[in-house]
């Protein structure tokens, strides 16, 4: 019997001693839900099919897919090409064929939760627009994405041939007016 109460102890202490190292639940917020890193936009952007349209001089465009794999609405507000120093603005083309033009987008392009956003030809596009460097095919432009919340992706963009997309630009400055085709 001294055998059993002292294995049954043994046993009890055990127990409450286990249940002490048991870890402890996240805490939680005011609303009930448990604590989570938020993760920056940039970390919720996903990218396929990109690639952008090989050109000498002048200008070229940058195109893919940009998909939201976050909760909150992603807010690209500019790109970078931190390699060869060109200027890039995101583009908006409106009209069809030889009749369509393209302008700088108002405001921060938009990727709301999972949704994607087409960077296209004839589309919503990133347009290179004084070219530093040549784009020369089989080669890859890297362009850094800037959103909202101070963070950034880098992208590739594989460069090849392409002969379409060629409308004419009606930006700001007369310089660009004259410009045709990307």
């Amino acid at each position: 019997m001294k055998y059993f109460k002292l294995t049954a102890t043994l046993a009890a202490a055990t127990t409450l001693l286990l249940s002490g190292c048991a870890q402890e639940p996240a805490p939680s917020s005011q609303d009930g839900s448990t604590n989570q890193v938020q993760r920056t936009q940039a970390e919720n952007l996903r990218t396929n099919e990109t690639w952008a349209k090989a050109a000498e001089q002048g200008m070229s465009a940058a195109f893919g897919v940009l998909h939201n794999d976050g909760e909150a609405t992603l807010e690209l507000e500019s790109v970078t090409d931190k390699i060869h120093g060109t200027v890039i603005e995101i583009h908006d083309t409106q009209g069809q064929g030889t009749e369509a033009t393209m302008s700088q987008h108002e405001g921060a392009l938009l990727i709301k939760p999972d949704e994607a956003v087409s960077l296209t030809p004839g589309g919503t596009h990133f347009m290179y627009m004084d070219l530093k460097t040549e784009l020369v095919a089989s080669q890859t432009s890297t362009l850094q994405l800037n959103f909202s919340d101070g963070s950034s992706a880098d992208v590739q963009f594989p460069i090849r041939n392409f002969s379409g997309a060629n409308e004419s630009y009606h930006g700001s400055s007369e310089e660009h007016d004259e410009h045709e085709g990307h």
